[in-house]
């Protein structure tokens, strides 16, 4: 891929029927994303954008966009970026087995020393 080429995806909004954009623009060696919904107004990465990365179509606003999901998935897999984010789910899940286990143990000691 020598030139620039820009993909919008559909993305289905959990808070109303009305879709988010995303704008993807990839390069040979850069890639920038944009989505339209709060968390990408704020330059954060949303849910939208992680889902297009793990090439889940469930995001997908309009079905008939799988081809673009497909090109997007196609792309990144010559990238890291799939590799970041399954490290980030990972580490996401022991951060929240982490919690629990702090919740259990605080409970555990407020029983012990509290009654």
């Amino acid at each position: 891929m020598g030139e620039k080429e820009r993909i919008e995806i559909l993305a289905k909004s959990s808070s109303s029927d009305i879709p988010y954009t995303v704008e993807w623009h990839l390069e040979e060696n850069k890639i920038s994303v944009f989505c339209s919904c709060p968390a990408g107004d704020n330059r954060m990465l949303c849910k939208h954008v992680r889902k297009i990365i793990a090439g889940d179509d469930s995001i997908l606003y309009d079905k008939s966009q799988k081809d673009e999901l497909e090109k997007i998935s196609n792309y990144l897999q010559k990238t890291q970026i799939p590799l970041l984010l399954s490290e980030i789910v990972k580490n996401e899940g022991l951060l929240e087995r982490a919690k629990a286990n702090m919740e259990r143990a605080k409970k555990a000691l407020a029983n012990m020393i509290l009654n």
